[in-house]
């Protein structure tokens, strides 16, 4: 289920500050919110479940929020906070330790824990994710730490934040019975990259399925490139190519095969849509990152059973 709420809507700056403060911080997030601008307050969030997670992609105005002793006792539960920063920047204090975060970074909150303060510093695009203490508590040791801040560049942070970006994009099509999935690999990963020396197999199912929807992502986004290969999705996943074939064979396909049907199963559309009833069939497979038209030919009609030219004349209606 999704909700959008649009703060910039909402009557006078004022009245746009009262709302996200008193309805958004105080409800959802469990924090105090003060304005550092009194100019409109272009604020909007869009809320998914995902299981018990609650994911919100949000975009928010400089100002500065912050958690105390009133805010925590009326939290209906604690959790984790998880940030994932595409744009902007901010700085916080908690419990007297100073960060600094940017774009790419992943930051981690304790939600039972005092913040002193949290201020956005250039308006943000965020990823926050939030999860309920029970689901990874008991596969934490304490923090030690009031807010946990990893670089989502590289290593496990990459590999996190691939995931979040490529959940943030396809949660809203994901059906019902694939939500629990989807948290449990999210929460697997939390684990891993910001307790990374708790003990854990790195190459565990829900970071094997992680890997594999990143690089699922990564081949839907470059389909159009014939060049593609199993070095390249290797590249961008920080792994060997021997480990891409790994994850794909675990699926009973191989990379080659999931490729290929993939792009098949872009020229089939193109081909069954007539808005598309002018480009030419050659048109089609080459921008759809084939580049031999009589390949093209004979992988089409053995993957759907008729040639492109009987797609297009069946459902040319």
């Amino acid at each position: 289920m999704q909700t959008r709420i649009e703060i910039s809507d909402r009557g006078t700056p004022a009245e746009q500050f009262s709302y996200w403060r008193e309805v958004v911080c105080e409800t959802w997030f469990g924090l105090w919110a003060e304005r550092t601008d009194p100019g409109p307050f272009h604020a909007s969030i869009d809320l998914h479940g995902i299981g018990d997670v609650q994911m919100a992609r949000a975009r928010l105005p400089v100002h500065r929020m912050g958690r105390s002793a009133p805010e925590i006792a009326r939290l209906s539960q604690t959790a984790y906070c998880l940030h994932h920063l595409h744009e902007g920047a901010v700085h916080g204090l908690y419990q007297g330790k100073e960060y600094k975060a940017g774009p790419g970074d992943l930051l981690l909150f304790d939600t039972s824990e005092r913040c002193d303060s949290f201020v956005i510093m250039r308006p943000v695009r965020t990823t926050i994710l939030h999860v309920p203490r029970h689901l990874i508590g008991g596969q934490f040791t304490p923090l030690n730490r009031p807010v946990v801040h990893v670089r989502g560049g590289s290593g496990m942070g990459a590999l996190l934040t691939g995931y979040v970006t490529s959940l943030s994009q396809t949660v809203s099509t994901l059906p019902p019975e694939a939500m629990s999935k989807a948290s449990s690999i999210l929460c697997d990963l939390a684990v891993a990259v910001f307790q990374p020396a708790a003990p854990s197999d790195p190459d565990q199912s829900g970071i094997r399925q992680a890997r594999l929807a990143n690089a699922r992502q990564f081949i839907t986004n470059n389909l159009a490139d014939p060049a593609l290969s199993i070095g390249k999705v290797a590249a961008h996943l920080k792994v060997s190519p021997r480990y891409v074939q790994k994850l794909f064979e675990g699926t009973g396909s191989t990379f080659r095969e999931m490729l290929v049907s993939a792009r098949l199963d872009i020229c089939y559309r193109a081909l069954t849509d007539t808005r598309q009833s002018r480009r030419t069939i050659a048109d089609i497979a080459f921008s759809s990152g084939f580049n031999d038209l009589s390949w093209f030919h004979r992988c089409y009609k053995q993957h759907w059973g008729e040639t492109p030219g009987d797609t297009r004349v069946r459902t040319s209606g």
